[in-house]
This record gives structure tokens, C-alpha cells and sequence, in this order.
């Protein structure tokens, strides 16, 4: 293992540091997207409940096993229900992603291994679910500890991240299998032209497998569990994200490529991309080394595993769903430049335009009329704090909640987002029968013809910005 440079020495204790400041930032953050869902309202039940049966309802169930639920269930009946303490049950996974990404970095770079830290912290899509109640952390930390297992031969790390991994959800349990394939081909990768034979290979393959089994295991039981107790697996047909499960045609497949190929390069990862071309055209020999080798094939084996469902399903296209294949992706350009025959200077002017693209993707913000995923990018925290002024507002005025109509995330009632126990909340959107209408950029939910109407018909009562984010409260009177 190549020891630390004196650099990381001091810069991982500033970024551990830094991750507790953002706890503590975030902490008054309401639940927000999927983690309304995934977070607030598994972890309710449970706390109810008392943990009195293992699988969710139906109503809530997402098909994926539902221990980050229960563990913050469990943080909430050790030192109460609140945003903070939620928010602080992710402290142990986010500093955790902070410290693995120093000895991922210095595996595949050396002295350049502190760069990694600072361009993965800065990609929008983990920055931004870091600063959320979200299973996703938990994903995120489950495959850098299982990277590390494979990378430095840590078979307690491997079992220990493949096991968070398909205890957090159904994708984790496919990241579970990115990492045995890649731990595969580093295996096969060290044999002698003599040793290449059939069962070596396989000789090889069982070897690697024991540090799997607790998580393949997991896996098995919770899914056949899951089955037999209620007759199906992913999703049930009443279910209301079912329409996302519908297979697309042709000409849905030729969408989701392209809008796969938008993911990929979005909030600033098109530099990554670009400077990666760049090796490319300017020094191909790079991908001759090892390490680089080592990364496109981490990269190679994470698109073709998590982009099937992306791609024939018609509503699985959020980026978080590829957050291990773009840290992979990432990772694999880091290498490259590292690994590359320019001089220092220019590596270093490199790294600063890649670091510096990746933190404007959190400025990137698309016309009303194109959906983003604002969970991916620190562009939406001002959200929390106008969403706060406008219940304000509509509380002064006596306009109930429930006479507003809104979309996801709002719908339903506040408590599930803001653990205020208020039971009151937004209804969803009917522009014809409703008075008022709460609309906001960070709401996919709208469609063009409905904020035509909006624009056309409707008065503007109340509107609030801040940075790209805006709140406006239409009235119809």
C-alpha cells in the first residue's frame, strides 16, 4: 500500500471536518424527493409500529429491503424524532465516503491520490444526495468500502460493504455484483500466460466468492421472503410508481439512450468526459497502464450492469440510480490523467478545469419545461427555506393546505418531510376544480400544457426565488 502524502495528511482531517459543518448545515432540512418515500415514511412506520413485522404495506413498499427504514426508526427511539437526529444518522456513512476515497484515490494514482476526494465530493450527484436523509449514502459508502476490500485485498471491507449493499436496496445488490466481477478481473489479471487455463479461472472465481456469500445470502432470503409473504418482487401493479416499471418500445429505448447519454455528461461530468477524450486523442498510451486498465474496466462493468433498467423501463432515469457508475466514470478519467505522460503543470491545470466543471453543475438549471433531478445537486437547498416562507404565508392568509394543489414532493402532509407532527398538507394538482395552485422548479410533475394554463388563465399571489429555485403560488379567484 503506498503510504499517505504529506498532503492527505492534512487534507483528510479538513474534509472529515467539512463533512461534519455539512451535518450540521443540513441538519434542519426537510425530507425531500424519494427520501420522503425511502426514508421518512418506512422509518414511520416502523417507529409506530415497533418494529412489529419486518416487511412494509403495500402503500409503501418499494420492493427494497427496508433496513434503512428501520434504522432510522431505531435512531429515532434512542434520542427522539426530529430532522437533526436523522440528519446526524448519516454522519458515521458520510464521513465514512470521506475517508475511503483517500486510499481509492492513492491506489490507482500514488501521490495523486488526494485529488480523487476533492472531484467525487464535488460531483453534484453524491454531493448532492450528502446533504439528505437518503439511502443512496449508505449505497454510496457500501460500494467505496467494498472497492477498497477488492482493491487492497480487505476481505473483512468486502463483506462488510457487499452486506450494506443488499441490505440498503435491489440496486445495491446489483453493485454487490459490479464489485465481484471487477474483483474477478483484477484476479485474472495478475495470472501468467501458464496459469490462463479453465480451471484456473475457475479455482480463481471460488476463491473470490466467500466475502460475497453474507451479501448473496441476504439477497436470496429477503427476495424469496419478500415473494412468498406477498406474491411479488420490485413492484405490484396498485403500486403508484408502477408506471415506471412499464417496458418501452423501440423508440422508448432510442429516448432513454439519449437521455442516458444526458445523465452521464449532466451537472458537470460532461468535463470528465471531455478531458478523458483528451487523453485519449493526445496520449493514447495511457490506457496501456494497469491502473487505467483496472478503472475502465470498473467503469465498463458498472454501465453494463446498471443501464438495462435505465434503458427499457419508462420512468428509471434519476441520477442517482447510476451514482456508482459515475463515481466510476470519474474515477476512470482521474486515472487516466494521472497515469498520463504530461508534466505536472499541466495535470494540475487539468485537475483544476475538472474540478471547477464539476462545481458548476450545481449552477446547471434547466427551463421550467425540462425535468431535473434537483436531489442530485446543491441547487436545491434554497428550496427548504421558501417552501417555509410560503406555508407561512398561506398560514397568515387562513388558506388551508389542503385546499392547494400541488405535485410531488409536496403532496400529502408535513409531517412526513418536516416531522412537525402537523397532519395538514398540500393537495395534488387539479387546475380545474382548485383555487390555488403551488408550483415550483423542482416539481417534475407539471406539464407543459398545465403550466400554460398556469401562465394564461391564473393570478400570481405569492412568489418567492432563490438562486436557480422558485416558488409561486397561483390563485384563480
Amino acid at each position: 500500500m503506498v503510504p499517505p502524502t504529506r498532503t492527505e495528511k492534512w487534507l483528510r482531517p479538513v474534509l472529515l471536518a467539512a463533512a461534519v459543518l455539512g451535518i450540521a448545515y443540513s441538519s434542519p432540512f426537510p425530507f425531500f424527493w424519494d427520501t420522503i418515500q425511502l426514508g421518512s415514511k418506512h422509518a414511520h412506520h416502523y417507529y409506530q409500529t415497533g418494529f412489529a413485522q419486518l416487511l412494509l404495506p403495500d402503500a409503501i413498499d418499494s420492493g427494497h429491503p427496508p433496513f434503512f427504514g428501520m434504522y432510522l426508526a431505531a435512531a429515532w427511539m434512542l434520542f427522539g424524532k426530529s430532522l437533526a437526529v436523522s440528519h446526524w444518522a448519516m454522519l458515521p456513512f458520510v464521513l465514512a465516503i470521506a475517508g475511503l476515497l483517500f486510499p481509492v484515490g492513492r491506489y490507482f494514482a500514488g501521490d495523486w491520490g488526494w485529488i480523487f476526494p476533492l472531484l467525487a465530493l464535488a460531483l453534484p450527484p453524491l454531493s448532492g444526495q450528502l446533504v439528505l436523509v437518503s439511502p443512496d449514502v449508505v449505497l454510496a459508502f457500501g460500494f467505496l468500502l467494498g472497492l477498497f476490500g477488492v482493491l487492497y485485498q480487505k476481505g473483512w471491507a468486502l463483506a462488510l460493504g457487499a452486506l450494506l449493499l443488499a441490505a440498503i436496496s435491489t440496486r445495491g445488490m446489483m453493485t454487490v455484483v459490479i464489485l465481484f466481477l471487477f474483483d474477478l478481473y483484477l484476479r485474472f489479471s495478475m495470472h501468467t500466460q501458464a496459469a490462463k487455463k479453465p480451471l484456473a479461472y475457475l479455482y480463481g472465481a471460488l476463491k473470490a466468492l466467500p466475502p460475497y456469500l453474507p451479501s448473496g445470502l441476504l439477497a436470496l432470503v429477503f427476495l424469496l421472503y419478500h415473494y412468498l409473504e406477498k406474491g411479488w418482487v420490485g413492484y405490484h401493479a396498485g403500486s403508484e410508481w408502477a408506471p415506471s416499471f412499464a417496458r418501452v418500445g423501440f423508440s422508448g429505448l432510442l429516448k432513454n439512450g439519449l437521455v442516458l447519454g444526458w445523465r452521464l455528461a449532466d451537472y458537470g461530468m460532461v468535463f470528465s468526459w471531455l478531458l478523458l477524450g483528451l487523453v485519449i486523442w493526445r496520449k493514447p498510451a495511457t490506457f496501456r497502464h494497469p491502473k487505467v486498465k483496472s478503472a475502465l474496466w470498473l467503469a465498463g462493468i458498472s454501465l453494463v450492469l446498471l443501464t438495462p433498467t435505465f434503458l427499457l423501463y419508462s420512468g428509471l432515469q434519476q441520477h442517482r440510480y447510476l451514482l456508482p457508475l459515475l463515481l466510476a466514470a470519474l474515477l476512470l478519467t482521474f486515472t487516466a490523467i494521472t497515469q498520463s505522460s504530461w508534466d505536472q503543470i499541466w495535470k494540475v491545470r487539468l485537475f483544476a478545469l475538472l474540478f471547477t466543471g464539476l462545481i458548476t453543475g450545481h449552477f446547471w438549471a434547466y427551463p421550467d419545461h425540462i425535468a431535473q433531478s434537483w436531489d442530485t445537486t446543491l441547487a436545491h437547498v434554497p428550496y427548504y427555506r421558501l417552501k417555509s416562507r410560503m406555508i407561512s404565508y398561506l398560514d397568515k392568509q387562513g388558506i388551508p393546505l389542503e385546499t392547494v394543489g400541488t405535485a410531488f414532493p409536496e403532496i400529502g402532509p408535513q409531517y412526513l418531510k418536516d416531522l412537525s407532527g402537523r397532519t395538514a398538507g398540500f393537495s395534488p394538482k387539479n387546475l380545474s376544480k382548485q383555487h390555488y395552485i403551488l408550483y415550483s422548479n423542482v416539481m417534475n410533475d407539471f406539464s407543459d400544457g398545465e403550466l400554460e394554463r398556469l401562465q394564461e388563465e391564473w393570478t400570481v399571489v405569492k412568489q418567492l426565488e432563490s438562486g436557480s429555485v422558485k416558488l409561486i403560488l397561483f390563485g384563480k379567484l
